[in-house]
């Protein structure tokens, strides 16, 4: 291959010594398919391309990634060594197919000796109760992930397959969405080979592997929920194919038929597929305390009424004590060499492969067959000699629960890093999909690179994101497109089409987000009082801020705040109680913790939400929970956020039912923080100099003081501040404008019954509606004995206690499945109500 002059920028970087480096050859030149990327890099500079590697990480910020790094120099592979590489992983995957269809069939490789008993049911990832459980077609291996390394001469190899929940292609396609926006031209004069037709292929396999008893099959993603690592992933596939992102607890097996809970219905599910661990899937069968399975789902597995992919029990494809019997295994098979060797791997329950395994101890890695991935692998030349000792005498006492595996000292790739391009060993992972009668791979990866020259990369744990270029020789044609002729294409009713938990976070989603931007609104306010009149000798002023102050405890229930014990210090020097109410989001009813819940109940409904929505919702993290005070002028942030993602979901969102219950949550909140709002400061009547500040302070909080200065000019009274924000129909901020739009959303629900009569949320909110409509805003204002005002503070307290009861009737009817939510102020906590649901059921 012909070498390219090295550029100025690269001149300085040093691949590892005495390994193949993926940029520069051995006598330092710039390698063939590097040049163009070279000389593009040379022309950015080092400065800018750490403002694009900045750029990278908010770019994933963006897309709520917050637990992955990313290079976003990618590495690069020609297409002729690519076409090797997919040939071999095509090639692995439709072996390992025949292996999983043998071990759960006939098993015929055990009978012949090709593989150990041994190895096989010692294993945790063989499951014997899906023995003789079949999928549609001749692959019941469905989707493959193999980690590929280069070794120091520059050979690729397999170091290990990925078979039980592959994870990884979510990530590699936002790492091509990040380095495509980074460096778009490049990656367009690059004509990089694109991740669409792997994407296509995905849901073409899903859609093939269906029960022969359906035509339009209902395919779900099945996720152990927001709180796993990987969740991103389980969004990111769910979205992007279009299918309903699920839960354990979303599904229930009826009559050997497994069934998703909708709204008001169930609905049969054809196609499972499932990002939970086998073991987690059925407690009938498999883990018995597990809170995310579903009961009985191995029985309708084996009935053939659901196809889960990947198929229940391919975790024992990940098993290392496999890899040595492989090529021969491949000879019986296939009748062929394998195209990519494994790393050597050694057996220890075979005395020669044992011998060998304890005289290169130090060597070696080693590892358990019955381990949980790169986390458990021990290597030797890191180990004191005890340690070896140690380990020498649990691979002598138990043999057959142990492999060697060689070192490999893998090549290098350039990675940008705070000093320049710095040398870093990587691994890459590709991926495979069952297409047509054999399988499609991925043209590209997820690779991973070491986090300093020292450590070892690893396929899954610690280390910096790359993305990988397969570089096409010519332009790329456009094949399978998204558009398809033929027949119309039947719709999925919207209910049908969500669960009734998709639903009950979007409404709490909506309720939360409205009760942050309501506790924006009232610190902002208390902030400019507090700026008034901290320190000057107003006596109006004094007693406005603390009628603030107090309103503010109330309002957002942090007691005992500045109501509570030790209430007059706090008044006296507010400074650090109102920072706790902004930023202490493990404080209930701060600002902070409402905030931290909008992001918990969108991550729950991720697939449901646009782009656009997250970039909001990314903001808001970076704009409170990241910031350890909060100023006011932050406090415009989270304020301009929150009215974003308001926007998003008012001009937006398809008016399906999941935007009925995310709006009826936020009239629900808007109406409760309005009626405390009016509680805490205006059912008390004081002097008229504070009276006219307090009045002022709780239009600009209920965002109607500019209305009303229009409408009243500087007239200020009770009477017809109560008319503005209790009774205007016009006012978006009022009362009786909330149970408008709330009455509109309760009749657009899924109703179970069919019926025509009211439901028990409508009545309720029409009681509610009913009482408000007919009060009388003058004998509201006047004030009584002690200068109460009890006709407002009755209506205000019968409002408050109707919201909660139209609430309870929501939840009662549509959220059946889950745990009612922690009172008024929180969901509940997702493990703690998983567990408790265990017990209950």
């Amino acid at each position: 291959m012909t070498s390219a002059p090295v550029v100025d920028l690269l001149s300085a970087y040093h691949p590892l010594p005495g390994v193949y480096d993926e940029m520069v050859d051995g006598t330092g030149q710039l390698r063939e398919h590097w040049g163009h990327v070279g000389a593009v890099l040379e022309g950015l500079g080092m400065a800018e391309l750490q403002r694009r590697q900045a750029e990278a990480g908010s770019l994933l910020d963006d897309l709520g990634i917050t637990r992955w790094r990313l290079d976003p120099l990618p590495i690069l592979v020609t297409s002729d060594e690519w076409a090797r590489i997919e040939s071999a992983v095509v090639q692995r995957a439709e072996l390992l197919n025949l292996v999983l269809a043998d071990l759960y069939g006939p098993r015929d490789l055990l009978a012949k000796a090709l593989l150990p008993p041994e190895v096989v049911y010692g294993h945790p990832g063989f499951l014997r109760a899906c023995d003789q459980v079949l999928i549609p077609g001749a692959q019941q291996l469905f989707t493959l992930a193999v980690d590929l390394v280069r070794d120091r001469a520059g050979s690729t190899w397999v170091l290990a397959d990925r078979a039980k929940t592959p994870t990884g292609v979510g990530y590699a396609i936002a790492n091509r969405t990040v380095t495509s926006r980074v460096f778009p031209s490049l990656h367009r004069n690059a004509q990089v080979h694109r991740l669409a037709p792997f994407m296509r292929a995905l849901r073409a396999g899903l859609e093939s592997v269906a029960p022969d008893t359906t035509r339009e099959p209902r395919i779900v993603v099945l996720s152990p929920g927001p709180q796993s690592t990987t969740a991103f992933e389980h969004e990111f596939l769910a979205t992007n194919l279009g299918y309903s992102l699920v839960e354990g607890e979303d599904l229930t097996v009826r009559g050997g038929q497994v069934l998703v809970r909708s709204l008001g219905r169930v609905e049969r599910v054809d196609v499972i597929l499932r990002r939970v661990d086998a073991w987690h899937c059925d407690p009938l069968e498999f883990k018995a305390d597990t809170t995310i399975g579903v009961p009985g789902l191995a029985e309708a597995c084996r009935r053939g009424t659901v196809t889960v992919v990947n198929t229940l029990g391919s975790g024992v494809l990940e098993n290392p004590g496999i890899l040595p019997f492989l090529p021969a295994i491949a000879h019986h098979l296939l009748g062929e060499e394998l195209s990519l060797p494994t790393v050597p791997t050694w057996w220890c329950g075979e005395r020669a492969a044992r011998s060998h395994v304890l005289t290169h101890l130090r060597d070696l890695m080693v590892l358990p067959i019955a381990g949980n991935g790169a986390s458990e692998v021990i290597r030797g030349w890191q180990q004191p000699q005890g340690a070896l000792d140690d380990l020498r005498r649990r691979i002598e006492a138990e043999p057959g629960a142990w492999v060697g595996q060689e070192r490999v000292d893998l090549a290098s790739t350039p990675t940008l890093t705070d000093r320049g391009l710095e040398a870093r060993s990587g691994v890459i992972r590709t991926f495979a999909v069952r297409g047509g009668d054999s399988y499609v791979a991925m043209a590209g990866g997820l690779a991973r690179v070491s986090a300093d020259a020292e450590s070892a990369a690893s396929a899954t744990n610690g280390t910096v994101s790359k993305d990988t270029w397969v570089l096409a020789s010519e332009p790329e044609p456009m094949t399978a497109t998204w558009i398809t002729s033929g027949p119309a294409v039947v719709p999925v009713e919207p209910a049908a089409s969500m669960s009734s938990r998709a639903a009950e976070h979007l409404f709490w989603l909506g309720r939360h987000a409205q009760r942050a931007e309501n506790a924006v609104r009232l610190l902002r306010v208390v902030h400019d009082r507090r700026a008034e009149f901290q320190h000057a000798p107003n006596p109006a002023g004094t007693a406005c801020l603390h009628a603030l102050l107090a309103a503010l405890t109330h309002v957002t229930e942090t007691f005992p705040g500045f109501v509570g014990e030790g209430a007059a210090e706090r008044l006296a020097h507010p400074g650090d109680e109102l920072q706790s109410v902004a930023v202490d989001s493990g404080r209930k009813g701060t600002l902070a913790h409402s905030v931290q819940l909008v992001l918990d109940n969108a991550h729950a409904v991720r697939d449901q939400l646009s782009l656009d929505t997250w970039l909001v919702v990314s903001s808001l993290r970076r704009d409170l929970l990241d910031q350890p005070t909060l100023g006011r002028a932050t406090l415009g942030h989270v304020l301009s956020s929150l009215l974003a993602l308001a926007g998003l979901g008012a001009e937006s969102m398809v008016r399906d039912p999941g935007w009925r219950f995310m709006d009826a949550g936020r009239r629900i909140e808007r109406a409760l923080q309005l009626a405390a709002l009016l509680r805490a400061t205006v059912t008390v009547e004081r002097d008229e100099p504070t009276d006219s500040l307090l009045l002022e302070s709780v239009l600009i909080a209920a965002e109607s003081i500019i209305t009303y200065r229009r409408r009243y000019r500087s007239r200020a009274q009770l009477a017809t501040l109560l008319e503005l924000v209790l009774l205007d129909t016009d006012n978006p901020r009022s009362l009786v404008y909330q149970f408008d739009r709330l009455k509109e959303d309760l009749e657009a629900m899924p109703r179970a019954d069919g019926g025509s009569r009211l439901s028990p949320a409508e009545v309720r909110l029409l009681e509610t509606s009913t009482a408000l409509r007919v009060a009388d805003t003058l004998d509201l204002a006047r004030a009584g004995p002690a200068a109460s005002r009890p006709e407002l503070d009755a209506l205000l307290v019968r409002v408050t206690g109707g919201l909660h009861a139209t609430d309870e009737a929501i939840r009662a009817a549509h959220f059946t499945h889950l745990l009612p939510q922690r009172g008024i102020l929180t969901p509940a906590d997702p493990l703690a109500a998983r567990a408790l649901h265990a017990l209950l059921r």
